[in-house]
């Protein structure tokens, strides 16, 4: 759930001083606007405690395992003084529970889009979860699971002669294999969609700014501040570098995958709006396996929420066409400057 409490007309029209301090001055004030409805929430963590009280003493009331679907009423600046983040949900007719182990979401579901285009087109996932398969018209094999807002690159569509039913063809760059997602639950984006943001300001004017002691992304096109961003950055043992880059690799979806050993190891197909800064693989990226913005979280990327960094990738060069699923240019990006302070 993103709080840019001002979309970019209005930030242009505030100074770069005024702009960051009603940012920050929210953001620390313990102010969350009140929701107007009830939304939906994934559970992100195994097992996730719901307390009577919120903050991490209150009473036990139960637990909610992974990926079960709650319902979220209100949002609040809570905890205890000292806490790392204090930013709690209430789920209607349960308790409390961190926020940081739930994904705000929704359930939509979409038309089938029967002609794909030869290069292939980008879609994304519009429901909490859903399972993909490896076979279709074949011995069934269960996929990977998928989760709302991931982002996934569609070449084909295809019918399950056994039921009738739609699925993409979905390619998968990191494994050169392919999977299959149900029609329904997957929206194809539009090229408006994926313009480019600002293409008149010079490529040399605009950079991006990220400080680590606050979690905070910056964009700038001149001098003037246009976009702020709570991240997640790198934790204590994979932190994120510092120093001057430049967003020369990007990609607008990814299967993520990696880790020393157990407790170190991910697997993450479909990450969304990828904007590499190192060789090493140091991305700004959506995420969805956390709501933990503002605080260190990450194995050393700039983790974002999804429309966060779908912005920065929009934005940023270079630009790539629908039918591209990647650039590549060395020595040539937007600048980032990621600073400790």
């Amino acid at each position: 759930m993103s709080r840019n409490f001002l979309n970019r007309r209005e930030f242009l029209k505030l100074s770069s001083a005024s702009l960051l301090g009603l940012f920050l001055s929210e953001y620390t004030s313990g102010f969350l606007p009140k929701l107007t409805k009830v939304i939906q929430g994934r559970v992100l963590a195994t097992s996730l405690v719901v307390r009577e009280t919120p903050k991490f003493t209150g009473k036990k009331l139960l637990s909610v395992k992974k990926d079960t679907i709650v319902d979220i009423d209100e949002e609040l600046f809570a905890g205890s003084e000292g806490d790392y983040n204090r930013h709690w949900f209430h789920l209607k007719d349960k308790g409390f529970v961190y926020s940081g182990w739930i994904q705000p979401v929704k359930t939509l579901t979409n038309p089938m889009v029967a002609q794909i285009p030869t290069t292939g087109i980008l879609g994304e996932i519009t429901v909490p979860y859903t399972d993909s398969a490896f076979g279709i018209n074949s011995r069934p094999s269960m996929g990977p699971r998928l989760y709302y807002l991931s982002t996934h690159w569609i070449t084909d569509t295809v019918i399950d002669d056994q039921d009738g039913s739609s699925w993409y063809k979905a390619y998968d760059a990191a494994t050169q294999g392919h999977y299959f997602i149900s029609t329904a639950v997957l929206r194809l984006f539009t090229e408006t969609e994926l313009a480019p943001i600002s293409p008149q300001v010079p490529a040399q004017d605009k950079h991006i700014e990220i400080y680590l002691n606050r979690q905070l992304l910056l964009a700038y096109e001149w001098d003037t501040l246009v976009y702020i961003a709570r991240v997640a950055t790198g934790r204590p043992n994979f932190e994120t570098p510092t120093g001057n880059f430049q967003t020369f690799h990007k990609r607008p979806s990814y299967h993520m995958f990696g880790g020393a050993d157990e407790f170190s190891i991910f697997d993450l197909p479909g990450v969304p709006w990828d904007s590499y800064i190192t060789d090493t693989g140091v991305a700004l990226h959506g995420t969805y396996w956390h709501n933990d913005f503002g605080h260190p979280h990450s194995h050393g990327c700039i983790n974002m929420l999804p429309d966060d960094a779908k912005w920065v990738y929009r934005w940023t060069i270079p630009n790539l066409l629908p039918g591209e699923r990647l650039a590549l240019q060395p020595g040539y990006g937007t600048s980032v400057q990621v600073r400790p302070a």
